[in-house]
């Protein structure tokens, strides 16, 4: 036949349809068959990203869930240094818009932009940090001149002093312009920058029996009050599952049953106030708010509110007790009248008519998370009454102690000062360790006994960045049967694999205190050490070596 038509490509097929050869219009069945085949692959498409999708956000949801069991406290802090970032955005906004008034007024006095200088944001900042000093320095010669509330605790952390003459110096003018001065929008967003750093909590003096960690009451994890017609109840427990003891994350269960035990009022709580003090610190935090878990229950008579919560608790063991924290509160409350549904907007604004009083309790340690004790045995005394060693000089009474350490003697003191690093270990510089490989040690010294244990923290590594975190826990124990002793130093010695230097750290104290241990008492803390280090796994699993000792004296009768 000569073959196709010019124009026609018959291509591998070997033959074409008459639509290609012929201007023949599509059947509607087809355009119709058409249209749902690309409607259907549309939908299976958007299908597949919504699976996607959902798949990505659960691995998100479970990956948050795992990380804040793991680390109760991180999402807080998260949030915390959130609320930062805003509050300073809020400040950095406050004073561009205070600069921009100032310029359009100077424009409608002057009738022209007056020539001053740019203002960057962090000049700004500076500035803000400048008057806020000032602010300290305004307060503290309040309270100074009895006229100041407290605003500014002792305790603050600040960088810079005053001259005890220019703090306590106040004249009458001074205290008028302190008096009258109004405070600008920039203050103000410093306060709220203040709040939202702080979690928006304010701090109280704590009881000073939980800052010793020598309570002088009766420890219960449980306690119960009567207030006007309100019955508070509450009891805790320790939850194991969300609590991270070697990182001193310690979680804990409470719940508070509140029970209505008039015959005729209803009430209805509007607000509640928590004080929470940790072993070991100095303050209290307060938690307040409106409503509780949210709402604001009304309770007839006879009727009962209960609810559960949680207390995550950054905390260490000490030895001295066995709780973890304090806290107490209160309710507040009103009484409805007849035919009142609910608090109006004025009762709610006043804080309600009367309180009811969360009685003080603790948060107990469970046993396994105590600092335990160290008692000896029968036979131990019986090893230690046939020693023939002649008895001890019982100490003087008086301040002054003989110095011992809980190691062997340190090398002999030279006149320089004790250098930040020392010569390494050749095995560990090379990595061939020479000596056994252990990840804990069992050290008995004149009567005290050091034991140490390490565990690897991977959620705190990252070994791309060559970054490793272990935490080690370090238990001191006075076995001696009669002498009282005293921790005021340390000293460690830390080198770590292909390192020909060890990194020296000591310090008074053990973790901030000096504790005191009475016969058969013992002292047990947590810490970290990071270690920027890269391994020889071909050689060895040694990542660091560490040393060191514990000094003490004996206190006299």
């Amino acid at each position: 036949l000569g073959g196709p038509p010019p124009g026609i490509d018959v291509g591998p097929r070997g033959f074409v349809v008459a639509t290609e050869i012929y201007d023949v219009p599509m059947s509607a069945s087809r355009a119709a068959s058409m249209l749902e085949r690309q409607v259907t692959e549309e939908r299976q498409k958007r299908g597949r990203a919504m699976a996607a999708e959902r798949k990505k956000n659960l691995l998100a949801e479970k990956k948050a869930w795992e990380d804040m069991m793991r680390n109760p406290g991180m999402r807080e802090d998260k949030e915390a240094a959130e609320r930062r970032e805003r509050m300073m955005e809020r400040l950095r906004d406050e004073i561009d818009e205070d600069t921009k008034k100032r310029q359009e007024r100077a424009k409608e006095i002057l009738g022209k932009m007056p020539d001053i200088e740019e203002v960057t944001p962090q000049s700004a900042l500076e500035q803000a940090v400048k008057e806020a000093r000032s602010e300290v320095k305004r307060l503290r010669k309040l309270r100074a001149s009895g006229k100041g509330l407290g605003e500014v605790s002792d305790e603050a952390d600040l960088t810079y002093a005053f001259d005890d003459d220019d703090m306590n110096t106040s004249t009458a003018d001074d205290d008028d312009e302190l008096e009258a001065r109004p405070k600008s929008g920039a203050d103000k967003a410093r306060e709220a920058a203040d709040r939202a750093a702080s979690g928006g909590r304010p701090r109280l003096p704590g009881d000073a029996d939980v800052t010793r960690g020598e309570i002088d009451i009766e420890v219960k994890s449980t306690s119960k009050a009567s207030s006007g017609p309100l019955t508070v109840e509450v009891s805790s427990n320790y939850n194991t599952e969300q609590s991270d003891p070697p990182m001193r994350k310690h979680c804990f269960q409470y719940t508070i049953r509140i029970t209505n035990d008039s015959k005729t009022d209803t009430v209805q709580l509007l607000s509640r106030r928590f004080e929470i003090q940790t072993v070991g610190s100095s303050m209290k935090d307060v938690v307040q708010g409106e409503g509780v878990t949210g709402r604001q229950p009304i309770l007839k008579p006879g009727e009962v509110f209960e609810y559960t919560s949680t207390a995550p608790l950054s905390v260490r063991p000490i030895g001295t007790t066995e709780i973890a924290a304090r806290m107490r509160g209160e309710y507040r409350y009103i009484t409805l009248q007849d035919g009142q549904d609910t608090a109006t907007t004025e009762q709610v604004g006043n804080g309600g008519d009367a309180g009811a009083e969360l009685a003080m309790f603790h948060f107990v340690f469970p046993e396994e998370q105590r600092v335990k004790p160290f008692k000896p045995s029968d036979d131990e005394d019986e090893e230690d009454d046939d020693d023939d060693e002649p008895p001890a000089t019982p100490a003087p009474k008086s301040s002054a102690s003989s110095a011992k350490t809980a190691t062997p003697p340190p090398a002999p003191k030279s006149s320089a000062s004790p250098a930040s690093t020392l010569p390494g270990d050749s095995d560990m510089t090379s990595g061939d360790i020479a000596i056994a490989i252990s990840d804990s040690s069992n050290t008995l010294t004149d009567g005290v006994r050091v034991q140490v244990t390490s565990t690897y923290r991977p959620e705190r590594s990252d070994m791309g960045m060559q970054k490793h975190c272990f935490a080690y826990n370090i238990r001191i124990t006075n076995e001696s049967p009669s002498q009282a002793i005293q921790l005021v130093s340390r000293r460690f010695e830390i080198q770590t694999i292909g390192s020909t230097n060890k990194d020296v750290v000591q310090g008074p104290g053990v973790t901030g205190r000096q504790p005191i241990l009475k016969p058969g008492e013992s002292f047990e803390y947590t810490s970290t050490a990071p270690l920027s280090v890269r391994p020889m796994m071909e050689k060895t699993p040694v990542v660091a070596r560490m040393a060191g000792e514990d000094n003490f004296v004996l206190l006299g009768e």
